[in-house]
């Protein structure tokens, strides 16, 4: 019996990596799911500026996305794939019909917040595995969303 995956990676060592792979995955696309409603329906003075940015955000997201998905396949499992799965597990709620942009502005923090912690964890998965590709994973995908509170926050700040 094989006890290495495809990539090499010993299987009963991964495995921590690939059930935190699928939680993100989870998370990712209901976050998604919630840019677009704030994209859709964000409305007042920052109209504008919040309905480009969501997109950029949804657009980057969707890479991700696929990803984290591709990267559960390259270690041997197969991803999640629908919405019913997701919600499963999920720790990030489904929001919808907002309107306020700093609701959702507000939700996008605390989303990226809750994910970020979600990525550090996979990190540390990651290294005891000896995993440097789920390792680069996390590092791209917290420099990218540290960067996004940070703008966000001081946007909120007005």
């Amino acid at each position: 019996m094989d006890t290495k995956n495809n990539v090499g990676l010993e299987l009963n060592v991964v495995n921590p990596v690939i059930a935190k792979l699928n939680d993100i995955l989870a998370n990712y696309q209901v976050f998604y799911t919630n840019l677009r409603g704030f994209h859709w329906n964000i409305q007042g003075d920052k109209f504008l500026e919040l309905h480009e940015l969501y997109e950029e955000y949804y657009n980057e997201l969707a890479e991700k996305i696929d990803e984290v998905a591709e990267r559960i396949v390259m270690l041997g499992e197969v991803p999640a794939n629908s919405f019913s799965e997701y919600l499963k597990s999920a720790k990030v709620a489904e929001v919808s019909r907002v309107f306020d942009w700093r609701i959702g502005a507000s939700n996008v923090v605390e989303t990226l917040q809750f994910l970020l912690s979600e990525l550090r964890e996979l990190y540390r998965l990651a290294v005891k595995a000896g995993d440097q590709a789920s390792i680069s994973l996390a590092v791209h995908g917290v420099r990218s969303f540290e960067k996004k509170v940070w703008v966000l926050s001081a946007y909120l700040k007005e």
